[in-house]
């Protein structure tokens, strides 16, 4: 281990960035923290001296990736900040399948994890709603922004399946809808019914505002 690598400093940055490659790559099961120091070519040891274990490691890596999200413009109505949120959180998911899970699942502990949230947060209050039905919301949303990108990203990745596939044999007696919407289940396109969900979100806060 005494390449030109190995000698460069070892830094939290170099962990965190080495970490999210072999998830990009592998998926998250595939981290571990003696992977991790073959990837860096340092004794896996070393690593705690920059995070203190894998949660904390895991944690940063889900922080770096929403760090990446760009900010929406506060001079934006209310509306055009919620879609930017959303279509930035489906960005980050799309170019980091394997990582979109742990920012659906995982509490922030990070500051960088927080600015999103504090976004959506701040885009409701400006619709004009009080805390109940702000929080109410706020939490519908997240609800739906996370399974629909859980379910993109798995399909991504091979975890899931892009469709619902009805089956044939089937019975239309106890299950008519299945059976008669079954080509159309059958053929999902995740770009188009993101879109449509989170239109189907705001029309619901403006609903709400404007009782």
């Amino acid at each position: 281990m005494a390449s030109g690598a190995a000698r460069r400093p070892l830094t939290p940055e170099r962990v965190v960035a080495a970490a999210l490659r072999l998830i990009d790559r592998d998926g998250v099961e595939a981290l571990s923290m003696r992977r991790l120091g073959a990837a860096l070519r340092v004794e896996a040891m070393s690593l705690y001296k920059h995070v203190p274990d894998k949660a904390a490691l895991l944690d940063a890596v889900a922080a770096r990736v929403l760090a990446g999200l760009e900010p929406a413009d506060p001079r934006e109505p209310w509306e055009a900040r919620l879609r930017h949120v959303a279509h930035e959180f489906r960005r980050a998911a799309l170019a980091h399948p394997h990582v979109f899970p742990l920012l659906a699942t995982r509490v922030p502990t990070l500051p960088e994890a927080f600015a999103p949230i504090e976004a959506m947060l701040g885009a409701l209050r400006d619709a004009g709603l009080g805390d109940a039905r702000l929080l109410a919301h706020f939490w519908a949303f997240l609800a739906y922004l996370t399974g629909a990108l859980l379910a993109e990203t798995a399909a991504r990745t091979g975890a899931g399946s892009a469709a619902l596939t009805v089956p044939e044999s089937l019975d239309p007696a106890p299950f008519p809808e299945l059976r008669r919407l079954a080509r159309a289940l059958a053929a999902c396109d995740f770009a188009t019914e993101f879109a449509r969900g989170l239109e189907l979100a705001i029309e619901s806060v403006q609903r709400a505002a404007a009782r």
